[in-house]
């Protein structure tokens, strides 16, 4: 087995485990530095982190207004 075998087989037991915590404590680990809040962002907000940004607000924030 590769090194990047492995790391990505360990990266997948963080992330599983990570997601069965429940939200709080997800948020807690987050604020205490332990994670980085990706798998908390999934939790809130699920599905919807995958939909593209409306144009109108891109063009807000290219312009900088």
């Amino acid at each position: 087995m590769s090194i990047a075998a492995i790391l990505a087989a360990v990266a997948r037991l963080y992330l599983d485990n990570e997601a069965a915590l429940t939200v709080d404590r997800q948020l807690e680990r987050f604020l205490n530095g332990d994670s980085d809040g990706g798998v908390l962002f999934q939790s809130l907000y699920g599905s919807v982190a995958e939909e593209p940004v409306p144009a109108h607000l891109l063009a807000v924030i290219r312009n900088g207004c």
